[in-house]
């Protein structure tokens, strides 16, 4: 069976509306441009409903069968910034290192020859031949044939092609030369972390000739945004989270001053609509990362937080 068909059988649609979403499946994506914090800006793709339609079928039917190392933290269903920093817990000394343009670095021919093993062994029920490569790299790739921010199927794939590369780290640190290291992924944001003092020096250098040496994909270390950092220090961040000694994981002080702000400002009266929502989402996001905190500041503005939760019923 070709893919076409597959697609059109399970959603119920003509073949013809999947020719139609195929051909103009680059020429309808709108773009966006949002600030980033460092400077410059960050371009966002939208796809068309039915180019987006198209995606997820083959984020269900393909690609979420495809293997994911458990090293990758993002994108993965009931998995979130606070089980990425869980696994640090228990360790004191922190690397940190950023990908560069990682959606962009990821190109069409580093996810093909994974997605023609996945379908030699797994034997799905329709063939993969050069037409049905073709579809996947239209629907699923943009310029150049690289993935864009903004695809709901760019996460997944990135996650799929990332594969070897998370596992060749995982057989790096696993001889406890460098202590017990622990390793994560979340996107393009790489954290180590080890038990053993002076040792994420020498870890820095071993990923470094890695990421050298890899060639599919092509990706690069950001090397601004390198950090070393410890819990005892009180400099140790993973994915916006800090580990303080002891393992005890909370959000840093600017966000507690920032959340303190703005029910100090909400008791007497002076927050506006925006802000009030802004704030129920910092006080959600809060509750679950750092519900110690978030008991501390419900003794304090109990009447606040009740009314802003009654106003969101």
């Amino acid at each position: 069976m070709h893919i076409k068909k597959a697609i059109a059988n399970d959603l119920s649609i003509p073949d013809g509306l999947i020719d139609e979403a195929i051909s103009v499946a680059r020429a309808h994506v709108k773009i966006f441009h949002i600030q980033k914090r460092s400077g410059g800006s960050r371009e966002i793709c939208h796809p068309s409903k039915k180019l987006k339609t198209l995606q997820y079928w083959l984020i269900h039917s393909v690609f979420s069968q495809m293997q994911v190392h458990d090293a990758s933290m993002a994108y993965r269903d009931g998995v979130s910034i606070l089980h990425n920093a869980e696994k640090h817990r228990s360790n004191r000394f922190f690397l940190k290192m950023d990908l560069e343009n990682f959606f962009h670095s990821i190109s069409f021919e580093d996810f093909i020859p994974i997605l023609r093993s996945w379908h030699r062994k797994s034997n799905p029920k329709w063939i993969l031949d050069a037409e049905c490569e073709d579809m996947i790299r239209r629907i699923c790739f943009y310029k150049n044939d690289r993935l864009a921010i903004g695809y709901p199927s760019s996460p997944i794939i990135s996650n799929i092609v990332m594969n070897e590369f998370d596992s060749k780290v995982s057989t790096l640190i696993s001889d406890r030369k460098y202590g017990k290291v622990i390793y994560t992924r979340y996107a393009d944001d790489l954290v180590l972390s080890t038990d053993k003092k002076g040792a994420c020096s020498e870890i820095i250098k071993e990923i470094i000739n890695l990421i050298q040496g890899t060639s599919s994909p092509n990706i690069s270390v950001n090397h601004s945004k390198t950090k070393l950092g410890s819990s005892t220090g009180g400099s140790a961040s993973v994915t916006g989270l800090k580990i303080c000694s002891g393992g005890h994981i909370t959000i840093h002080r600017k966000q507690k001053d920032h959340i303190r702000l703005l029910l100090s400002l909400y008791r007497k009266g002076k927050l506006e609509q925006e802000e009030e929502n802004s704030l129920l989402g910092h006080l959600s996001y809060c509750h679950y990362v750092a519900p110690d905190f978030y008991t501390k500041l419900s003794k304090k503005y109990f009447k606040e937080i009740y009314d802003l939760r009654s106003k969101d019923l």
